[in-house]
This record gives C-alpha cells, structure tokens and sequence, in this order.
C-alpha cells in the first residue's frame, strides 16, 4: 500500500468461536484512508463473520482491532457508528413500518430533539439532503414498506452515509462496511453504488466491499483480500489480479473451461411439460406464448421490468394471469397459490431466497424437507431418519457448511442458507422447476456444482425455466432462450452446446 495514505483500522488475529464451529482463524485485514478493500471468499469462508465483529454485533473469542490508532472495541453497532464506523448488512436492517427519512436517522434522533420534542420538518430536510448526496429521488416521509427491495438497499446505504458526514463535521475518517450491497440492485443502480464508494473513499474515508461477483470486486476495489475456511490466504493488488486469479486463491483450484458443464447438455426430449398460451397480466405483460420440454432449459431474458419475473410468479401460482392459458403435462391449470402449484409439480425459486424461500428459525434439515414431506412420509408420519438422511445428501452435494443437519438456519452464513433454499428444490419432486437468479449470492465454487446439478437433473427429465443471474449464465445454460422487453416476447434464440448465440445478438433485441 502506498505509504502516503494513513492506516484508518486494523483487526490482528482474529479468532471467532460458535460451539463446533470454528468460524474465524485467526483473519487479518488493514484499511488506509480513502481505500477501497474488495474482501472475496466462498460462502462460509468467514467475510460477513468479520464485519459483524467490526460493526459490534459480534464479539470475537481473541484477536485486537485499532481505529485512528488506538484500540477499538464496540459494544454493538450504535456504538460502532460513534467511533465512525456503519455497515450495509446482508441481510436487511430497514424498520418498514417507519419511513424513509426515520430509518437514516433511526438511533440519532437526538440532533433533531428539542425539550424532547423532535423536529419532524428538520429530520426529514436532513434526510432528502442524504438521499440527494447518493442519487435517490425519493420523498423521505415515504414508509420502507411501500417500497422495492432494491430501493431498500439504497437506503440502507444512505444511512450509512450519514454516518459519515456526521463524522467529516469533526474531520474524522470512516469506515463503511458493505456486506454483498449489490445482490439485488440493477446494473444501473449497481453504477450509482460505485460512484457512492468512490466520492467516499475520495472524502478520505475507507470501505470495505463484500461481493460474490469478482468482476464486481476488481471494479471498484484498490487491494482484494482473500479468505478460506475462517483464514486469510493472502491479498492482492487490484491492479495484478484477475477473475482467474481470485478464484484460484479462493477454491485452491484453477477454475472449470467448461464452467456451465456445456459437456453435459442434452437434447431435450419431444414431451411438452408445460405450455403457455398468449399468457397476459394487465398493465405488465401481455401475448406470451411457449413451450418446455422435458429435459430443457429455457432462459428467459430481459431487464427489470421486462415482465420476464411476473411470467414466473404468474405460472407458479403467486399471480393470477389476466388471459391467456397454461398447460401443464395436457392439462390446462390455474393455481391460486404457489402451494398448489407445488401439489401439481411446480416449484420456483424466489430471487429473494432470504426473505421467501426459508425459515430461518427451523433446521437445516427441515428446510430441505419443505417441500417433499409427502415423500418422506409413511402413512401420514414423516420419519425423522429419512429427513436426516436427505439433509446429509444434500449437505454433502452442496458442500453446505454446518455443524449437522440439526442446526438452525439462522446461524449459517447467507451464502450456506440459499444452498439450503436450493437443496429445498432440488429434493422436490417436481417436474417443472423456475429458477430466479439461483446463483445469486453463492461464491464461484459452488456455482460450478450448482450447473453440474442443474444438468443432472434435466438429464433425469425434469424442465427447468432459467432467469440467469448474468446474460452469460442464461446463454451458457439454457438449450433456448427467449428475450423478453416491456411486456412482450421480442426474440427467441437456440442455444445448443456447440452453437451459443452472442451476448450481442440477445441483447440487440433486449433493449
């Protein structure tokens, strides 16, 4: 690191202990001034494990940090703020019943607080100035509730830049810490994100930038450090490194030439599965027609708003379609919830795994078991062996870590949890399965085994409906692709294995 630029925090040998599991192994990490520090890893390697412990919602078993120098030990993250430090967290931390304004300052209502009467009209003027500062156009006095996931997250961000120009008052430097703040966000408003680290870091303050998109990391980041099994393995450069390069560091290993196991693609079978007639939904999509074969994947592309999601929750049963028809296996249907259509063979993934794919204070092992108890049930009883049994195939499939089956979900890392949402599916006995972003969040290790289990069961003859979490994803994966722009179909490409059709050309017809 260049000498000019000040040490801002240090954590030294950090060590962190949950009963069996040993979780950090002793980690290092040093940011300077006006730094941008990408941390990389696969799930479970123990990044969020330490910006929890560096915001103060965690405690480690050993090890010291310093801010400014001197030592630095929070008691939870109100006290964390106050020494200059805020965290964007993984999971979400808004209040939705509050508003906007409310939640940037929730903990801090005291500098609006006269005779303990707060000064509304102020606190809001104060929130737009913090929304302004980061691009989000928004009233402040709107509730977290009425708005989408990705504004959320900008919001979480917004609080966390007050914490810093609270703390440029007194000229002290901050450190902002942003745990995967770009899982849900568009590409547009991934930019804008960018941008926003930027002016801090040139403010003088220092970030540091969890993300399971390499590309993402070497984009915005000055150093990269490298974590594996709760240990640092080394940090690099930006400048000197590459995607190939952090994946070997990460998984011990050179990365797969056939990373969407295009070896293992197969010609679908003639059966239809599924079939969509001028499929509609009023003011979102309208005129969608298509078929899936056993044994297929078909990509579905398009930005937000395409309607391409909407199609999805329509043909699952979470949204009653306006026109149009769906046939499933000859039969046309009309699920009234998504639990029906599981009972008839199909089940979606939703993007949102966290929030609506899992219950976080139940088992590994019966959050695999959500949705084929009827499977492993004998005459009305679900036997616990059998869930068990299932649980360890999956974990060991999945390369979930976890101290055992038993364990709640709540206490796995995020990544581990999706894993978890994954094997969900992938233990059903569903014929038609949707996938909505099934990578999203999951390092590039287990990616790979993702793809590798996607063709297998497609091999076994089941069909698969793909929103990829990147374009090269959808094309890489998916026998045929249809392209989706304000509500309409606008293309439709074969992909076979040895003739994938261009970034370009999807996109020519996607925008």
């Amino acid at each position: 690191m260049d000498g000019e630029k000040k040490l801002l925090f240090s954590a030294g040998g950090i060590q962190k202990h949950y009963a069996a599991t040993h979780a950090l192994k002793g980690v290092e990490l040093e940011v300077h001034e006006g730094e941008i520090v990408g941390l990389v890893g696969e799930n479970g390697a123990g990044k969020s494990t330490l910006l929890k412990i560096i915001i103060g919602a965690e405690t480690q078993t050993s090890g010291s940090m310093t801010m400014h120098g001197a030592p630095y030990e929070p008691r939870n993250p109100m006290d964390a703020n106050h020494h200059g430090v805020g965290m964007v967290f993984q999971e979400q931390s808004l209040i939705v019943s509050l508003t906007v304004g409310q939640n940037i300052f929730f903990g801090h209502e005291k500098e609006f607080t006269t005779l303990g009467v707060i000064n509304w009209p102020k606190l809001y003027k104060n929130a737009q100035e913090v929304l302004e500062e980061i691009d989000i156009h928004i009233n402040p006095r709107k509730k977290v509730s009425d708005l989408n996931f990705a504004t959320r997250q900008m919001i979480e961000v917004a609080k966390v830049i007050n914490v810093t120009k609270s703390k440029s008052k007194n000229d002290e430097k901050c450190l902002i810490l942003l745990d995967e703040p770009t899982s849900v966000l568009s590409e547009e408003e991934t930019q804008n994100l960018f941008r926003q680290m930027r002016k801090i870091a040139g403010r003088g303050h220092g970030v540091v930038f969890i993300s399971h998109r390499l590309d993402e990391v070497l984009e915005v980041s000055d150093r990269i450090y490298v974590y594996k099994d709760g240990a640092s393995v080394g940090t690099v450069a930006t400048k000197e490194a590459d995607e190939a390069k952090l994946y070997e560091m990460m998984v011990g290993r050179s990365t797969s030439t056939e990373y969407y196991q295009l070896d293992k693609q197969i010609k679908p079978q003639d059966e239809i599965l599924l079939e969509v007639k001028n499929l509609g939904l009023m003011g979102v999509f309208k005129d969608v027609s298509f078929q899936l074969h056993r044994g297929e994947i078909l990509g579905i592309c398009g930005v937000i708003g395409s309607g391409k999601e909407d199609i999805c929750e329509v043909i699952c049963g979470d949204e009653r379609p306006a026109s149009g028809e769906i046939v499933l296996k000859g039969k046309e249907v009309n699920f009234s919830s998504p639990a029906q259509g599981l009972e008839n063979g199909i089940l979606m993934i939703p993007k949102e795994r966290l929030v609506e794919g899992i219950v976080r204070i139940s088992s590994v092992e019966s959050n695999i078991a959500l949705s084929n108890l009827r499977a492993l049930a004998t005459a009305s009883f679900v036997a616990n062996k059998k869930v068990r049994k299932q649980a360890d195939e999956w974990i060991r499939h999945m390369r979930i870590k976890t101290s055992g089956p038993r364990e709640l979900l709540i206490q796995l890392s995020g990544g581990n949890q999706q894993k978890v949402v994954f094997s969900r599916a992938l233990a059903s006995a569903c014929d038609v399965l949707i996938l909505n972003h099934p990578t999203r969040g999951v390092d590039v290790g287990a990616k790979e085994e993702i793809y590798t289990i996607v063709r297998n069961m497609v091999s076994q003859g089941k069909a698969v409906i793909l929103l990829g979490d990147t374009l090269d994803e959808c094309i890489g994966m998916s026998n045929r692709i249809l392209v989706m722009k304000d509500g309409l179909v606008t293309g439709e490409f074969s992909a076979p294995a040895d003739n994938k059709p261009s970034q370009v050309d999807v996109v020519s017809v996607m925008m």
